[in-house]
């Protein structure tokens, strides 16, 4: 029964380590996109900018790019837009497809601000591009609504600037933020906010010496890793129902995932004398001959302890000691044992880098050094 149950988790753990490095793999295929747009200028139409210059981007409908990218990009768009959420808007052309993505994939309807008014109810603004303005009409249907804004790219940001003057100007109406594929810097610095709204974007883009220089922004990084690190300590409470239980009614499992592979490379659980890192990091060493020369994330239900009774190093020190261990991903806190009770975390924080998971904090690493891995 046993065998089998081990067998189930192995699979379990190539699925992830598969479907991680499939997504992360489209992500990249983005930002390679991305790097090989065409740089053009524009004279002045009508816009903000003289001399205005743009990428043909991915998204924009004028190159062959894999549609179901649109679905990957949705669903981390949708990741970051508040689930008190009532309506998804944007603005007609290049924003419809994402921002449709983003609304299927919440269960929301979508408003699409455009260029005719159809005869029904609707607030009119001037869309004011880099290179050209044109009026543009939004249904008054999102009147009393909280909403978020949806497009595929924000530039100088005039044309988001014009939709959230007009939908707060209706009763009521809230825009909670903005977000969209890609953030193109060289008309405007946005971080965090854009018109004092929360403002995320998927990638980094601009324009440097005739090239598109992309890559992930900040955003991106901290929802992706967030999604690997809650999908893998799942399976490292899968690991914990191997195990036997300790003197305080604890089962805990750890597994060890390579940080460029998304591969699994050890797991343990606690069995008689030793416990769950320790069984991880012995097996760690045996199934991944060259450990030394790569870098992990090491995930473990309960806090490392900090002490061992009898002739054992704690489990700590000996992650501790193991630079290629980047990240430790702790579900929670021994509260059980006073002497380690929150002891572990701030021993591994002296060298590592933390997220705990039943808390949603990341603590940074107090010492971090020079590491000698790429």
């Amino acid at each position: 029964m046993m065998t089998n149950q081990i067998f189930d988790l192995e699979k379990e753990v190539q699925k992830l380590s598969h479907d991680i490095a499939v997504e992360k793999e489209a992500l990249d295929s983005v930002v390679e996109i991305f790097r090989n747009s065409p740089v053009y200028n524009v004279k002045d139409k009508g816009g903000s900018v003289e001399n205005y210059k743009y990428f043909v981007y991915p998204f924009k409908g004028f190159n062959l790019v894999n549609y179901s990218l649109y679905y990957t990009l949705g669903r981390f768009l949708a990741k970051f837009i508040a689930p008190t959420t009532e309506a998804i808007i944007t603005v007609e052309s290049d924003g419809i497809p994402v921002a449709s993505f983003v609304a299927a994939e919440m269960g929301l309807p979508l408003i699409i601000a455009k260029s005719f008014h159809y005869n029904l109810p609707c607030v009119e603004f001037e869309q004011k591009t880099g290179y050209y303005a044109r009026t543009m009409y939004m249904s008054q249907a999102v009147a009393g609504k909280e909403v978020a804004l949806v497009d595929c790219m924000v530039s100088t940001g005039g044309t988001v600037k014009a939709m959230i003057d007009t939908v707060q100007n209706l009763a009521s109406t809230t825009v909670n933020g903005v977000y969209c594929i890609n953030n193109k810097s060289n008309y405007g610095n946005q971080q965090t906010e854009l018109f004092g709204k929360d403002y995320k974007y998927l990638f980094d883009t601009a324009i440097k010496e005739e090239r598109v220089e992309p890559d992930w922004s900040k955003s991106l990084k901290n929802i992706f890793w967030q999604g690997i690190d809650e999908r893998f300590y799942d399976l490292a409470k899968n690991c914990a129902l191997f195990s036997n239980f300790s003197k305080n009614g604890y089962q805990v499992g750890a597994l060890i995932m390579a940080a460029d592979t998304f591969e699994i490379v050890a797991w343990g659980f606690r069995k008689a004398n030793m416990h769950a890192e320790q069984d991880a990091l012995a097996m760690m060493r045996n199934n991944c001959p060259d450990w030394e020369k790569r870098e992990f994330a090491l995930y473990t239900t309960l806090e490392p302890c900090v002490y061992r009774n009898g002739n054992y190093t704690a489990c700590a020190d000996l992650i501790n000691a193991i630079p290629q261990i980047r990240w430790v991903i702790i579900g929670e806190t021994d509260t059980a044992d006073q002497k380690i009770n929150g002891a572990g975390i701030e021993k591994l924080r002296q060298s590592k880098h933390l997220r705990l998971i039943k808390t949603k904090e990341i603590l940074r690493c107090v010492n971090p050094v020079v590491h000698f891995i790429k």
